[in-house]
């Protein structure tokens, strides 16, 4: 199987003194952006689920660890408001 991605990544040696297009890099900076904001959504939901009724300060503490890693840094006031909503068990989700 040959796709785009071999070719502009590993490609046969004839192939590898190419680079790839400004919009193919596009493309997959784009797909990665948007796999990451997925996984960050059900990393969210399944905090949501598992948190709910933990003290705030708590929840606050594990959504921060949970979602750094994933490249997500929220404004302190909005992971509050996460958390807040989360220990209330009412519904979040990332804007």
């Amino acid at each position: 199987m040959h796709s785009w991605r071999t070719s502009c990544v590993n490609g046969p040696p004839e192939a590898t003194s190419r680079q790839c297009s400004p919009s193919a890099h596009r493309s997959v900076a784009s797909q990665i952006k948007q796999q990451r904001r997925r996984y960050a959504r059900a990393v969210l939901g399944g905090l949501a689920r598992t948190q709910e009724g933990q003290p705030t300060a708590h929840v606050h503490r594990v959504l921060r660890q949970a979602l750094t890693p994933l490249g997500v840094r929220l404004p302190a006031e909005t992971l509050r408001q996460l958390a807040a909503d989360i220990t209330a068990g009412r519904p979040v989700d990332l804007a």
